[in-house]
């Protein structure tokens, strides 16, 4: 079982603390519930106990009302405040805490699906802070160097063709990527704790977000969704089982994204003949839960994280996208930069064969394209082409 080594977590600690990315700005860090926010905060900045400020904890509001300037006596460099989202007028204490003492404390905020959405509205916190999210592990946390984006997608393929192969995919797989379940190591472990995990997001965070009374609609909806991870679902289908409309399985497939439990690749289309226009597909945040597709769902769950820490680290919008076409031709991923095309991923699970939709997208789109597999030892360029044949365990392991 490999361990990732939280002194030189890559996804995130090499530029949010750089002056040049942060600033003396706070840091808002967000993600999915139970991906080791806290852990990782703990562990890297707010070492000493008494800066690590969770505002669900009685004691904590108790000092805040009896003295709003009582982190004054605190002597660490850096301030977190967990939770403190879930706090009213907390943007006013946020507000005052950062105005006072920002030229003698650095300020984390962390939080999860509510402090991405309640972040958004309003403007009393612009300009004093940058948000950046936390996944679940993947391979690039088990390596202990960091590496720079790539020019363009060529020159990412062609670094992870001579990158060696970084161990642990299986493990990735079979666990999943989220902290405790991947240490413990225990596929009896996982389902109890997957169980578990999903009903307290649509038992108390979804009902706190949306105030949504279908509980277990949208629990059925979840369950309906596990067999059939990154193909195109038929909203019809879905509302005649649910008894419900077409419109409420959208806006609940909203709700599950909000909450980190799925998440949406949408088509691609721009310069595409007879290009597929019209629903997303659905991805699991925790890839283990997809019954079929586990690989291509992984790949999907990997891919929107390099999307958004890309967004995240260099301030070009990165997006996730799918091209198909209505005579059935397809490769599963495009990656957009800027709303450009940038690189084509195609997920196998064995032999990583090059279709003709391969050959026709990298061409169309003028884009290298990447054959991805579960399998080792891969690393092949097909010669007058801009496609190569990858382990993913050498792709995986340069992405952030």
């Amino acid at each position: 079982m490999m361990v990732p080594n939280y002194d030189s977590f890559r996804s995130i600690q090499h530029f949010w603390i750089d002056p040049e990315w942060l600033g003396r700005r706070m840091l808002f860090l967000s993600g999915p519930r139970q991906v080791g926010k806290t852990t990782l905060v703990t562990t890297t900045l707010c070492t000493e106990k008494a800066a690590y400020l969770n505002w669900d904890h009685p004691r904590v509001r108790r000092t805040y009302q009896r003295d709003p300037d009582f982190i004054a006596t605190l002597t660490a460099e850096w301030i977190c405040c967990d939770e403190i989202h879930k706090r009213p007028r907390w943007k006013d204490i946020l507000k005052g805490l950062y105005d006072t003492y920002q030229d003698r404390f650095r300020f984390v905020v962390t939080g999860s699906a509510r402090l991405e959405t309640f972040r958004k509205s309003g403007d009393s916190l612009v300009g004093r802070y940058f948000h950046t999210h936390l996944f679940p592990l993947n391979l690039a946390d088990f390596q202990k160097t960091d590496t720079a984006m790539a020019a363009n997608g060529a020159d990412l393929l062609s670094m992870a063709a001579e990158t060696e192969e970084v161990t642990g995919l299986e493990d990735l797989l079979r666990y999943s990527g989220f902290p405790e379940p991947f240490f413990r190591g225990s596929d009896t472990f996982w389902k109890r704790w997957s169980h578990n995990h999903l009903d307290l997001i649509l038992r108390e965070d979804l009902r706190d977000l949306t105030k949504v009374m279908e509980i277990d609609k949208i629990a059925h909806l979840v369950d309906l969704l596990r067999p059939c991870a990154g193909q195109l679902v038929s909203y019809r289908n879905i509302a005649n089982d649910l008894e419900s409309s077409h419109n409420s399985i959208r806006r609940w497939l909203e709700m599950l994204h909000r909450l980190h439990v799925v998440f949406p690749v949408t088509p691609y289309s721009r310069k595409i003949r007879r290009a597929y226009k019209m629903e997303k597909k659905w991805y699991f945040m925790d890839w283990r839960v997809a019954e079929q597709n586990l690989f291509e769902n992984y790949v999907a769950a990997s891919l929107l994280r390099v999307v958004t820490l890309f967004t995240d680290r260099y301030g070009d919008p990165f997006s996730l996208h799918f091209v198909r076409t209505h005579d059935g031709a397809e490769v599963d991923f495009l990656l957009c930069r800027s709303g450009k095309p940038w690189l084509l991923i195609e997920a196998k699970e064995g032999t990583p064969e090059v279709s003709s939709a391969v050959h026709r997208f990298s061409s169309e789109l003028r884009v290298p394209c990447a054959v991805v597999t579960r399998r080792n030892g891969i690393a092949k360029k097909y010669v007058g082409t801009a496609i190569y044949a990858l382990s993913w365990a050498k792709l995986g392991a340069i992405l952030p």
